[in-house]
């Protein structure tokens, strides 16, 4: 049955609130006593050595003292600040590690819950008169599937002549834009695809304004029409401020950024993560491997004088994102066998030949980096697997080189990661992109996103939301993961679907392994950094397709209190 739960809206604040004291009570040994003691708690440690508690205990930003609530008590000191939960659930700090706290500007309007073209075309005119002359109308998060296909120049059009319009489709490898946008960058029926890239067109050959991954849409940005992607600290600096109180909201505590320019990647460090609250990995976009290597060799500088900036227990940068397979929700992913709905349709060709993508992975590897390479459809995902095997072949070491998504697997490929011991971070996205797997034919659904192989396999499994291509809040991506249903209630592939204990693990301990911190976050265990998060409910005694309502009533981080 579905526990009934208090009125969020007064929850930790009056009546059911949390209660917050201080305690006169003495230490029984030498040790300093804790600043912060939670009890008549019902602890979810997601350690396996002691997987519930009732009380823990945090001094100096890490946990001491994880166990009974008499056990904790004989710790507190006179400055001790206590909070008394009365039996409310406290799970470790989540860590996404997947998203994109860098890709969208503040200011684009969600259209991941527009239901009809209509409804789109007025939240986007709506903002264009917000949007300062000449300046971007940015929207994301349409589902093709939804409104009927796909928007172009025709209906964007609609939104404004005077001023660029793009939307990011729902998969952010598709974009549309008005005329307007191709006009001023000179795009028109003579213009080549970019590598990599293509421009949907009509019978005529003119651009639709629909186009497909990054080479085309930069090729929208031109003088006089400038990019609207964060391109300065001061900008990168003020979204990401932003970014992390939302991410608090949710009982985040930790993120993978799986693509982050690397001249960006100080914006982090100017940030004072610390002061924020927030512990971030960062995947550099590979695109870019000079400023990487520059990057890197500035790392190994500082490290000779005791400094590393993007070393610490806040910030990290050992990774590298490679777009290698192109969009699975975009139904553009390369396959051994057609989509179900195209015959004789494999996908795009991948990004680049098997050559070349091993001369890629293995810079990577020599550089002593982990690999994040994104692929989805099973072609793709062979040719990683086999770039990865040779790399490693070459210099054996504890790599944990990424698949990002990974979405259509088989079990051949399953195989062949656990034994390179490569780590997945698959997608969680079935409540909001069922609809758009649609194409890959029921056959294939027991092998999609496939969360339960990817555990019986042995294989490290970093669940993720990769924002904005689905919600980030944790307990929607949980309830997808355990379900695999979607928002119109339809299953999808019920062979893969996991516990919600596996799920929980998966969203700490599978993210902290994922970034080589395992022994420092990820579960509540004494030694660990304090980042924990108090909840609504107890997830078990939660009806699975009602998970997503679990609340997040407070997150800390480090033993500091950041969101109530």
């Amino acid at each position: 049955m579905h526990k009934r739960r208090a009125p969020r809206s007064h929850c930790f604040a009056a009546g059911l609130a949390i209660l917050c004291f201080t305690t006169g009570l003495g230490g029984c040994d030498d040790a300093p006593a804790p600043e912060l003691a939670i009890i008549n708690a019902n602890i979810l440690t997601v350690d396996p050595a002691n997987p519930r508690a009732q009380a823990l205990a945090v001094r100096d930003g890490q946990f001491v003292e994880v166990g009974s609530n008499d056990e904790i008590r004989s710790h507190i000191g006179s400055a001790t600040k206590v909070v008394d939960v009365e039996g409310r659930t406290v799970v470790p700090g989540f860590n996404d590690a997947h998203l994109h706290a860098l890709l969208l500007p503040p200011r684009a309007v969600d259209l991941s819950d527009a239901e009809h073209r209509d409804e789109i075309i007025r939240r986007l005119a709506a903002h264009a008169r917000e949007v300062e002359p000449g300046g971007w109308v940015l929207g994301y998060g349409y589902d093709d599937t939804v409104i009927g296909g796909h928007l172009d120049r025709i209906a964007l059009d609609r939104v404004g002549t005077d001023q660029p319009v793009f939307v990011f489709h729902g998969s952010l490898h598709l974009y549309a834009v008005n005329s307007l946008a191709l006009s001023a960058a000179g795009i028109t029926a003579e213009t080549k695809d970019p590598h990599g890239g293509k421009f949907e067109r009509d019978a005529n050959g003119t651009p639709t304004g629909l186009l497909t991954e990054r080479p085309a849409m930069e090729m929208l940005f031109v003088d006089g029409q400038p990019s609207f992607m964060p391109g300065d600290l001061s900008t990168a600096v003020a979204g990401l401020s932003d970014f992390i109180r939302k991410a608090h909201r949710v009982g985040i505590t930790s993120y993978t950024d799986a693509l982050v320019p690397a001249d960006l990647a100080f914006a982090y460090w100017w940030l004072d993560l610390e002061s924020e609250g927030m512990r971030v990995n960062l995947l550099l976009d590979g695109k870019d491997m000079k400023s990487v290597d520059r990057l890197m060799r500035a790392r190994n500088a500082l490290a000779w004088f005791g400094l590393n900036p993007v070393d610490t227990s806040w910030l990290r940068a050992g990774g590298v994102k490679r777009f290698h397979g192109h969009s699975l929700s975009g139904r553009t992913a390369r396959l051994f066998e057609a989509y179900s709905d195209r015959p004789g349709y494999f996908g795009e060709e991948p990004q680049v030949a098997q050559a070349e993508l091993d001369r890629e992975i293995a810079k990577i590897h020599e550089l002593g980096l982990q690999a994040a390479v994104h692929a989805n459809g099973d072609y793709e995902i062979d040719m990683v697997l086999a770039a990865i095997e040779r790399a490693v072949a070459s210099a054996p070491r504890d790599h944990r080189h990424r698949l990002e998504h990974a979405s259509v697997m088989n079990g051949a490929l399953l195989e062949k990661a656990r034994d390179l011991g490569v780590v997945i971070a698959p997608h969680s996205y079935i409540y909001e992109k069922g609809p758009m797997i649609e194409a890959y034919g029921e056959a294939r659904w027991p092998r999609m996103f496939a969360n339960a192989s990817i555990l019986e396999y042995g294989i490290p499994n970093a669940a993720n939301s990769d924002f904005p291509v689905s919600g980030l809040s944790p307990w929607l991506r949980i309830q997808s993961l355990v379900t695999r249903t979607s928002r119109a209630g339809k299953t999808y592939g019920a062979e893969q679907r996991i516990t919600v204990d596996q799920a929980l693990h998966a969203y700490t301990m599978g993210g902290a392994y994922a970034s080589f911190e395992e022994d420092v976050k990820g579960s509540i265990t004494s030694g660990k950094y304090a980042d924990f998060v108090v909840l609504s409910d107890d997830p078990h005694d939660v009806e699975p397709n009602r998970l997503s309502e679990v609340a997040v009533l407070a997150t800390y981080v480090g033993g500091k209190l950041r969101y109530e």
